[in-house]
């Protein structure tokens, strides 16, 4: 059977991570052995539940107060253990206290990528990594959407771009889910 999650998101058309998505992530914080989450958009806290239910603590920031709302109630029934810490905030702007993390799970505002990267690398242990979803949008391609689709998709290709040439985080890229990145800091 099927989480009661999974059915509420496919029922009411809320994005979620895909199926293969969370078990590529799901392997990476066993791989990893992480203990510790920030997630950047939490939707109706589905990701952070199955990351929770890893042994993980989970951090997860929505702005959006119905899915804010929604996820309360989820986790009130779900998360039996008390391992997600739920932030009603806009994450581009939020400045209350954090942990560092083992990972940082970034699947919100896909033009502000750049900018939540920027902003919570330094909430990153020294071994940790950040995974970015939705990378590769569905497989759109610009020649057939809309003129604010098609910024988007230069924005996501700008983000890609951002994280190939940056100076201290390699990257690699996947196709599980919608598109994945793995990002580490290098080796000094």
């Amino acid at each position: 059977m099927a989480h009661p999650l999974l059915e509420y998101a496919k029922a009411h058309h809320v994005p979620i991570i895909m199926e293969d998505g969370l078990s590529f992530l799901e392997s990476l914080i066993k791989k990893h052995q992480v203990k510790s989450v920030l997630e950047i958009g939490t939707a109706i806290g589905y990701s952070a539940l199955a990351m929770a239910s890893l042994g993980c603590t989970v951090d997860t920031i929505e702005k959006d107060e119905a899915m804010f709302r929604l996820a309360e109630g989820f986790m009130h029934t779900y998360d039996i253990e008390k391992k997600v810490h739920l932030i009603h905030a806009d994450a581009l702007h939020y400045d209350g206290p954090l942990e560092t993390y083992d990972l940082i799970f970034i699947d919100a505002a896909k033009a502000q990528y750049k900018k939540f990267f920027e902003k919570y690398t330094s909430y990153l242990n020294p071994k940790g990594i950040v995974v970015c979803d939705n990378l590769r949008f569905h497989d759109l391609k610009p020649e057939n959407v809309n003129r604010h689709t098609k910024q988007l998709l230069k924005k996501i290709e700008a983000f890609k771009s951002f994280l190939k040439d940056h100076p201290t985080f390699e990257t690699v890229f996947f196709d599980h889910g919608d598109g994945m990145s793995v990002s580490q800091r290098k080796e000094k």
